[in-house]
């Protein structure tokens, strides 16, 4: 009893080791939900002889416990409880309602990043996608697992141990994507090469076209953030930014809401993306928009695949917040994005936080990726530059003679 009193004292007297212990929950909550989505996206029906569906629900438990534990030490106040139970309440009923969970996860995360930093995210996220892919490929080539086996004009797909083929070429999009974070800054040749790889080992087996075309995006972004060095070149090119993630949620909303098929460009731009906008638009047509979403399970399915039926299908990330979870859901995540990138391109921000958020942005013209937290953990910064203000960072910015005057106890304060 004694030692623990000591430890509880050690924290009070040393925010800075409360903020080590409880970003290393973060973390440990991040690897396991990320697991839960390689589950989800592969073929496996057990693993280390668990069932699938067991181990997935065990995780959950543990993120979910592992969340509120790290909320519990950042010290919110009662103002800060009331914004975390808000979010966290809209992202539940919009899961109740829509039959996805994504965006309650999102809040839960978001609520509980105080102190939480980019890199370790990435490095986690590089090396769990790595092995996942390496082990559903490994698995899928030893025949342990299926390799769904599908067509598309003529052209077979090997989904490799993933339950799509477009997951397998998602995955190897995220190990580019997380490796270019971890080395954001330097020579980009290294990060062009590991996509080179990735592209063709897609090209290869699954002939994810969309990925490709993404990872090219990629690409292009990165030679930018490290050619541009003079301040003026890269407050043009953060203008150029802005607009472009404007332009990637205005369009996705009007190609939804006023999608023309005998418009000869929109057809032309519709069969490029595979038919995205057309179905974006159509299941906007099929019912009004709610407010807190819709599982569209009580409508006739409008899209099928090599004989299978889906309730709703919609890639376009930001069509399928406003379609699947709702309006209210989807103007609280919009809103957040576009005042987080605001705030960054007023702060003159340019590092690997505003790289992934604005390729997350064009990623969700063409899939869903930008609201799933598995996939885009830079939604972390919703809370860690939003939502919270850390007396010790503020601390670790004074002067050192001022510091014993202005010494808090770790508690987490939310913006005004």
């Amino acid at each position: 009893a004694q030692v623990m009193m000591i430890k509880d004292k050690s924290l009070q007297r040393n925010p800075l080791l409360r903020l080590m212990l409880d970003e290393s929950l973060y973390y440990l909550a991040f690897s396991f939900y990320f697991i839960i989505g390689a589950l989800e996206h592969t073929t496996f029906t057990e693993f280390l002889f668990i069932p699938v569906d067991i181990l997935q629900s065990v995780l959950q438990v543990a993120v979910l416990m592992l969340l509120l534990l790290k909320f519990g030490m950042q010290r919110a106040s009662f103002k800060g409880w009331l914004i975390a139970t808000a979010l966290v309440l809209l992202g539940f009923l919009s899961w109740r309602q829509s039959g996805e969970g994504w965006l309650f996860w999102v809040a839960l995360f978001v609520v509980c990043s105080h102190g939480v930093r980019l890199r370790p995210l990435a490095w986690l996220s590089f090396s769990l996608s790595l092995l996942t892919v390496a082990t559903a490929m490994a698995f899928a080539g030893a025949g342990i697992i299926e390799n769904v086996v599908t067509t598309r004009a003529g052209v077979t797909r090997y989904a490799m141990g993933f339950s799509h083929a477009n997951f397998l070429g998602l995955y190897l999009l995220i190990v580019c994507m997380s490796f270019s974070v971890l080395r954001f800054g330097k020579n980009p040749l290294p990060d062009l090469a590991l996509i080179g790889v990735a592209d063709a080992i897609n090209l290869a087996t699954a002939d994810s076209r969309t990925t490709v075309l993404l990872s090219a995006l990629q690409a292009a972004l990165l030679v930018t953030f490290y050619v541009l060095r003079s301040e003026t070149a890269r407050r043009r090119a953060r203008f150029c930014f802005g607009a472009v993630v404007f332009l990637a949620v205005a369009l996705s909303i009007y190609f939804m809401v006023f999608f023309d098929a005998s418009s000869a460009w929109q057809a032309a731009l519709n069969d490029f993306l595979s038919g995205r906008l057309n179905l974006a638009h159509r299941y906007f047509l099929m019912q009004p928009l709610t407010l807190l979403g819709s599982d569209f399970s009580g409508y006739a399915p409008i899209y099928w695949e090599n004989g299978k039926t889906y309730a709703f299908v919609v890639d376009n990330a930001w069509c399928h917040l406003i379609l699947r979870f709702g309006v209210l859901p989807a103007f609280a995540f919009i809103t957040g994005y576009g005042l987080l990138l605001l705030r960054m391109l007023r702060g003159k921000r340019w590092d690997a936080l505003l790289f992934g958020i604005v390729l997350m942005a064009v990623y969700g013209f063409s899939e869903t990726l930008g609201v799933r937290f598995e996939c885009n953990y830079f939604l972390f910064a919703l809370g860690a530059e939003l939502l919270y203000i850390s007396p010790v960072a503020k601390e670790l910015s004074r002067p050192s003679e001022e510091r014993d005057a202005v010494r808090k106890k770790g508690s987490v304060v939310p913006r005004a």
